[in-house]
């Protein structure tokens, strides 16, 4: 994140792109600062490209997996304005631990450091060697065989508790089911999904 500052928006920005060797549409800003006088006119910008965002979560990544003791490998990409981050370490079931616990508490600190540093809510989503891509898939195929049994019976099912990114899976795959409906239920880690039969 880098400020610059010019008497007019359009100047900052001028000034923001020239420094980064971007052009305009590349670049993300907001303005902090802006003076309309008679005499003296001032507009300030803080900006960022993705680019910078990117090397933000690796070099961030890189020194809590490090401090650790882990050597690792990344792969950064942006798809549907969320950032993904696939690691690859010399201990991936550690960092994973039970049910994924550590993942997503790994995640939450990545994602808060970054939304904190770009004072911007950035969506994140780190997965471990496959992990959280294996696991949707098994919580998919989960929801279509409770599905199909509620279309079958008629009688709602209700799941085991599940974090929030598996329930998010669950409702969409519900979503495109006939005569089916889905709820969450619960606080915090107890908070868990029924499947209702809807005519």
């Amino acid at each position: 994140m880098k400020t610059f500052e010019a008497k007019t928006l359009d100047d900052a920005i001028a000034k923001a792109c020239d420094d980064f060797g971007i052009t305009e549409e590349l670049l993300i800003y907001n303005v902090v600062e802006e003076k309309k006088g008679l005499f003296n006119k001032k507009v300030v910008i803080e900006c960022y490209t993705e680019s910078m965002v990117e090397e933000y979560i690796e070099n961030y990544i890189r020194t809590i997996l490090t401090d650790m003791g882990f050597t690792c490998e990344m792969a950064i990409f942006k798809q549907d304005e969320r950032i993904y981050v696939n690691i690859d370490t010399d201990n991936n079931a550690i960092l994973i631990g039970k049910n994924g616990v550590i993942l997503r508490t790994l995640n939450f600190i990545v994602k808060n450091a970054v939304s904190t540093e770009f004072k911007e809510r950035i969506e994140l989503s780190l997965d471990i060697n496959g992990y959280k891509e294996n696991r949707y898939k098994k919580v998919t195929s989960l929801a279509k065989h409770f599905g199909k049994q509620v279309q079958r019976t008629h009688v709602d099912v209700a799941l085991d508790p599940l974090p929030a990114d598996e329930r998010k899976v669950i409702h969409q795959t519900i979503a495109e089911m006939d005569h089916l409906s889905t709820e969450s239920q619960g606080e915090g880690r107890n908070r868990f999904i029924t499947i209702h039969y809807e005519d």
